[in-house]
């Protein structure tokens, strides 16, 4: 039983354990309201049967949430963890996609290629303020980034050229620098597939990994640039790094596992689909019940969300606070 068959075919009322509500409201299928079982709100809590989501006020700041989000909070457990006690035991992957092995990453690229690259990632951050990438910089600051934030991450603009031996595709490079090595170049490009690399690169690296080093919590997410958009808006609640754009991307445990050591909270965002699923169980079997899944509304991710004028802070807050005092 996959995530979604959860979701629209497990009452969300079976759960209520005697919760008393009243009806408020009777269009689209009605709602009801009364004392939430959570934090005990007098009128904070709402259940929409027909849609079978809920909400508090408090708990979880006004956003709706699904069945394995209730059993998840009620009983303290992992998504995954509610998502299997829901399924009755039975496999919450069995009908996701196949997830493709990656090639294991034991190490950065070598020295020569690292001295090459830098020097390219160097040149295209200031081509990035030039004439030749103006169009690429107004791309970036609508998408909501702040030149502070360019800067912190190395954003630059290649015009398609070559750099040493090293090839530079057109669009917006996108360097992943941890510890002090240089570990891959993507391009952000006007064709498709949307991303390429640079040759050479190690792309199974944990982009910005250096934030989570001695934190007591993390945040991993989808991309790049959905981990610099929550670093610029929320990076002082909780550090933020990123598998490098797929949900499929397995953390290397051999190389990155001693990131995760301090780990009490290990918060994950992913796209909601059925790869985005994957990745977040996946995640789950590799870290263990520390992983809990986070969810945007409106199946947003987190550059999306702040684009449409969402605020990535409050929902940041909004979700330590459920998971904190779950």
């Amino acid at each position: 039983m996959n995530f979604e068959t959860i979701k629209t075919e497990i009452q969300l009322a079976a759960y209520f354990d005697g919760l008393e509500l009243k009806k408020v409201a009777s269009t689209g299928g009605g709602e009801y309201a009364g004392p939430c079982p959570f934090c005990g709100g007098r009128d904070r809590f709402r259940y929409q049967p027909a849609n079978n989501i809920w909400l508090c006020r408090n708990c979880t700041a006004g956003q709706w949430r699904d069945v394995i989000d209730f059993v998840a909070k009620r009983d303290n457990l992992s998504i995954a963890e509610a998502a299997k006690k829901l399924s009755n035991g039975l496999p919450v992957t069995s009908n996701r996609p196949a997830v493709k092995a990656e090639r294991p990453a034991y190490g950065p690229p070598p020295e020569d290629w690292q001295h090459e690259a830098c020097e390219a990632v160097k040149e295209c951050q200031n081509a990035l303020y030039s004439e030749a990438g103006a169009r690429a910089l107004a791309y970036l600051q609508k998408r909501g980034f702040s030149l502070d934030t360019l800067q912190r991450f190395n954003i630059g603009y290649s015009n398609g050229y070559k750099s040493g031996s090293l090839w530079i595709p057109k669009g917006i490079t996108i360097p992943a620098e941890i510890a002090g090595a240089l570990w891959y170049v993507k391009i952000r490009t006007n064709t498709t597939p949307k991303y390429t690399l640079v040759k050479g690169s190690r792309p199974a690296a944990l982009f910005n990994a250096d934030s989570l080093l001695n934190a007591a919590n993390s945040l991993i997410t989808e991309g790049e640039f959905n981990a610099m958009i929550a670093t610029q808006e929320f990076g002082d609640l909780i550090p933020v790094a990123s598998m490098g754009g797929s949900a499929s991307n397995r953390i290397d445990l051999a190389t990155w596992g001693a990131y995760f050591l301090t780990k009490s909270l290990i918060l994950a965002v992913y796209d909601d689909d059925n790869a985005g699923a994957a990745g977040a169980i996946a995640l789950y079997e590799q870290l263990g019940e520390r992983v809990k899944l986070a969810i945007l509304p409106d199946k947003h991710d987190l550059n999306s969300y702040h684009q449409a004028g969402g605020s990535l802070r409050d929902w940041a807050n909004s979700s330590l606070r459920f998971y904190r005092n779950g």
